[in-house]
This record gives C-alpha cells, structure tokens and sequence, in this order.
C-alpha cells in the first residue's frame, strides 16, 4: 500500500512540474498518461498484497 501511495504522489508531483512549461492539449495527454501509470501502479499493488496475503495465510496454517 505505501508502494502506491509513494507512487501516486510522485506521479502527480511530476505533472505537476511537467504541466507549468506545456500547452494545454500536452497537460491533458500528460495527465492521461500519469493517470494511466497511476492505474497500473494501483494494479501492482493490489496484485502484490494479494500475494502476500496468501502468503501469511499459507504461513499460518
């Protein structure tokens, strides 16, 4: 969960540093695309503590 988090503020930390130098239509296909890395982060994250749920309850058994 702090993997996505951290993840989540840099990448809008980034374009937010990106978005003061581009056009408008480059801030909104910038934002997209941190939009969508956000969503695969979010997806990692989730998978990973799947994984690491099933593994404590494999552990404690």
């Amino acid at each position: 969960m702090k993997k996505l988090a951290v993840a989540a503020i840099l990448m809008a930390g980034m374009g937010l540093l990106a978005g003061c130098q581009d056009e408008p239509e480059d801030k909104m296909e910038n934002a997209a695309d941190s939009v969508s890395d956000a969503m695969e982060n979010m997806g990692d994250a989730a998978e990973e503590t799947g994984d690491a749920i099933e593994q404590k309850a494999q552990e404690a058994q």
